[in-house]
């Protein structure tokens, strides 16, 4: 009994003596109580006893001597292994969704991930307490960007965002940062695991022995080849089904856990040659497609119309999810549009987010849905000179000038425009009229005056092709602008019984800016000389409160899958200044609209973009959604072909993009 007594006495007193530390730990556990009791006190309960604990425990392992003999820290180690990672899983997924949908089979694999972080760290650093509180840090940062991404955006954290990352620092201070008791409480979680892990340690005179370093490398070298061969290796991720739905990685996340969809995601990013692929097939290809192609449109013009292509951030159409019913049109402009017009709507494979997928799309004809559905083009792929709207319209006279109104870094524009070959790129840097804000981003109005300067000083007798980005309409839908428009009803719900409807109704209001901004740029060009046409599509829906989705989709006819899929939905414009018979295009895809724009503008088309007039007639839409039930198609194989081509295979087919190949 004495020992024992001595023993403590010992270790309090070498407490003691770490004053500068004892006083950090109590102050530590002291902050971390009063967050806690503010986020999360209800009473002096099970949930008070638990989080009380975790704030004494993350600042008792900054001060707490580590244990002296090995066996002892072995046996500590062994311990946190065995209980810490499912509680790290646990609480990575509960601020998120109900753990009750996971797939089975999800939780392993998970847990075998987070061991896989620790077995990198622990051959990098050598260390133990370092593996394991710094793999705690990695999995909270992450655990904190998807928990925020999802947020903002309606979807997951996936490799991709980490290559954006310098896009998404020029919009972060649109939102708003909440936190709510469920947040903070996997928060605490991971503060006191990660204090616990650093204290986890092997005695000083143990980890400086050669045998020790043996051991550590050879533990996490074994553990990262066994995990490898179980994900590469074996059936386990394919008789449990945990392959994912293509189109929908939020989706994916809820069956099968963050960690497991990240991964996967990180595998989709490659796309591999299609069967077949053979220069001699990709010809008979394109030949087929020149024999085919017969141009419905005459433009009424003797001369190359300018063409203006715009893509308004966020523009689209509420309507298509269900009854909204609202104290007026959002857009009532583009409503009246009759007169040498056509609309429809346009199928994006973007929700929220991910802008520079649709514009890829639009511009290259080439489809995201042959991709990982994570995947950013601008990021990975477009990494080289290949065709596009610019690079043919350029073979046939035109100036081209990409237009955006933020810096030119945001997405890659800045090389990837050079390489789909633009002559020219203006920034906000490069305006040449005032800047006007709104709600902190360059308003439409400003934007479309810049788009009316460029094309007065436009090179004489040449025509234009100007691509331009909006931003007014970026997320972070927090008022802060004069709402004339207000929701009367969503779905089957009155607007005072939604619950939080700001958002949408700050959206609302900024598209009813847009359209009269957009009826002003119509009203210029009306009485320009020059023909000239205009199109103007919406990249993707916006991402608002779930209270707006549980009320528009109360009593909804459609199943889950189409209300996931009706978010999927934008809008599409084509207007001429001169008169001419528009063909009716109807609602279509985002690859589309780029050779839509080509054949409205009398342009010669490429066999390319002939193949893609073809097949919209047979298959309109092809986005995530559709594309499983098209696989097997020869078209669709085909195009998968042509696309391989055109954006993996740097030594494409120039006589199949090209109208001046010779």
């Amino acid at each position: 009994m004495s020992i024992m007594v001595q023993r403590i006495k010992g270790y309090a007193g070498e407490i003691w003596s770490r004053k500068v530390r004892l006083v950090a730990a109590v102050l530590v556990s002291c902050i971390l109580f009063a967050a806690s009791s503010y986020y999360l006190y209800d009473g002096i309960n099970k949930k008070f006893c638990i989080y009380t604990l975790l704030c004494l425990l993350t600042g008792a392992f900054l001060v707490l001597p580590r244990v002296k003999k090995w066996y002892c820290s072995l046996l500590l180690i062994l311990m946190y292994l065995m209980v810490v990672p499912t509680k790290i899983f646990e609480r990575m997924e509960l601020p998120v969704h109900d753990m009750s949908l996971l797939l089975e089979g999800a939780f392993l694999v998970n847990i075998l991930i987070i061991f896989l972080v620790y077995a990198v760290l622990l051959l990098v650093s050598q260390r133990i307490g370092i593996a394991l509180s710094g793999g705690g840090t990695v999995l909270l940062i992450a655990f904190l960007v998807n928990y925020y991404v999802r947020q903002f955006r309606g979807t997951c954290f996936v490799l991709q965002d980490i290559l954006a990352v310098g896009t998404a620092v020029t919009v972060v201070d649109h939102y708003k940062f909440t936190m709510d008791g469920e947040l903070w409480y996997s928060i605490l979680y991971f503060l006191s695991f990660i204090s616990c892990g650093a204290w986890c340690e092997f005695p000083r005179e143990i980890t400086k022995k050669k045998r020790y370093h043996l051991a550590v490398t050879g533990i996490a070298v074994s553990y990262i080849v066994f995990f490898f061969a179980f994900w590469k290796g074996t059936d386990y991720l394919q008789e449990h089904q945990l392959q994912g739905i293509h189109w929908s990685p939020s989706s994916n996340e809820l069956l099968e856990g963050f960690l497991l969809n990240f991964g996967l995601n990180m595998q989709e990013m490659h796309m591999g040659k299609p069967a077949d692929y053979s220069q001699k097939t990709l010809e008979k290809i394109a030949q087929q497609a020149e024999e085919e192609y017969q141009s419905p449109v005459t433009t009424g013009s003797a001369q190359q119309p300018n063409i203006i292509l715009i893509m308004n951030e966020s523009w689209s159409d509420l309507q298509v999810l269900g009854n909204l019913e609202m104290s007026e049109s959002p857009v009532p402009f583009v409503d009246s549009m009759s007169d040498n017009a056509m609309k429809g709507q346009l199928y994006v494979n973007v929700f929220g987010g991910l802008t520079a997928n649709t514009e890829f799309e639009v511009l290259t004809g080439d489809s995201m849905a042959f991709l990982a559905a994570t995947a950013v083009p601008y990021q990975l792929q477009v990494n080289h000179d290949m065709y596009s709207l610019s690079r043919v319209l350029e073979e046939q006279g035109y100036q081209t000038m990409a237009m955006h109104p933020n810096i030119k870094t945001a997405w890659n524009r800045d090389k990837v425009y050079s390489f789909l070959g633009f002559q020219q790129f203006v920034d906000i840097y490069e305006f040449k009229t005032e800047w006007q804000y709104l709600r902190g981003y360059v308003s439409d109005e400003c934007n479309f005056g810049e788009i009316i300067w460029q094309y007065e000083h436009k090179q004489e007798n040449q025509p234009l092709f100007l691509f331009d980005v909006t931003i007014q309409n970026h997320s972070g839908y927090a008022g802060g602008i004069e709402m004339p428009i207000s929701i009367e009803k969503i779905g089957n719900v009155p607007a005072d019984q939604a619950g939080d409807i700001l958002d949408a109704e700050t959206y609302l209001n900024l598209m009813r800016i847009s359209d009269k901004a957009f009826a002003d740029l119509i009203s210029y060009f009306e009485n320009v000389a020059e023909p000239t046409i205009i199109c103007m599509f919406g990249d993707h829906q916006p991402k608002l409160n779930d209270n707006f989705y549980d009320a528009i989709f109360s009593d909804s006819e459609m199943t889950v899958e189409e209300q996931e899929g009706a978010k999927y939905i934008t809008s599409y414009v084509i207007w001429t200044n001169y008169d001419m018979d528009l063909p009716e295009y109807g609602d279509m895809s985002a690859n589309y609209l780029g050779a839509a724009v080509l054949e409205c503008a009398g342009a010669e088309l490429p066999p390319y973009y002939k193949f893609l007039v073809e097949l919209r007639k047979e298959y309109p839409v092809i986005t995530y959604h559709t594309i499983d039930d098209m696989k097997k198609e020869q078209k669709i194989t085909e195009y998968q072909m042509l696309q391989y081509n055109h954006l993996m295979d740097k030594n494409d087919e120039k006589k199949i993009f090209s109208v001046d190949s010779e």
